[in-house]
């Protein structure tokens, strides 16, 4: 039951400082093109697209290049968007349109169940990385540092994980199964709080450092001035 609340906690934490939707090329719903764009914008543009069409044709001024222009830019520009408007196995869609909240609910879904570069086994965890495979245990754990990075149109949220082996992994919100180990971490390591990391979401656009967790009990200052003196 304790589980379940942390990570129900750890869920909450991650639906309040979601990432910029990311708008996935060659995604498909319910056997139709999602196309993330407003049907209003769509026709907006098909009718302004023609309309200079049309201007450009009553002035008929063919022996210059800015009729040509006109012509190639707005008449067939707006005949490919005419096109794929009204092809029946395009879905145009926008975050908050109904369809638009389902398909980015399934990808939620999808992306908090997902395992990723992990396995997972009774007392920890395998990792992949692009070279080599790593087996632990929760307790084998060293130090765990949170921060955030400035990706300039948003941050991602980061940990550093130190094993006792003296070996590093960094972890990101782009890393295959993000959700499902920083939720079995806060249930594995008991120390680790829940709203880790809100705290470190908050305020933005800060690297906002923190030490999330350390076998020994040790400040950051101790641990820096040890990594110093070592």
């Amino acid at each position: 039951m304790a589980e379940n609340t942390q990570s129900a906690g750890i869920a909450n934490s991650l639906t309040s400082n979601t990432l910029p939707v990311m708008f996935m090329r060659n995604e498909r719903y319910k056997g139709k093109n999602v196309i993330w764009e407003s049907k209003t914008k769509q026709v907006f543009i098909i009718l302004v697209s023609f309309l200079f069409t049309f201007i450009a044709l009553w002035i008929r001024d063919t022996d210059k290049l800015q009729f040509w222009l006109s012509i190639f830019l707005f008449g067939f520009g707006g005949i490919f968007m005419l096109v794929r408007f009204l092809n029946p196995k395009n879905i145009f869609v926008t975050p908050k349109s109904k369809i638009g909240k389902e398909i980015l609910a399934e990808r939620t879904e999808l992306h908090q169940n997902d395992n990723g570069i992990f396995e997972y086994h009774k007392n920890g965890f395998i990792i992949t990385t692009e070279n080599e495979t790593y087996n632990y245990e929760w307790n084998e754990i060293k130090t765990v540092y949170g921060y955030k990075i400035d990706l300039l149109a948003y941050d991602e949220i980061c940990i550093d994980v130190f094993t006792i082996d003296q070996k590093k992994f960094t972890i990101t919100e782009s890393t295959g199964g993000w959700f499902q180990f920083i939720s079995r971490l806060s249930e594995n390591i008991k120390s680790i709080e829940i709203d880790w990391y809100l705290k470190i979401a908050n305020p933005p656009f800060e690297k906002n450092l923190t030490l999330l967790y350390d076998k020994q009990n040790r400040t950051i200052e101790q641990i820096r001035t040890e990594n110093v003196t070592a």
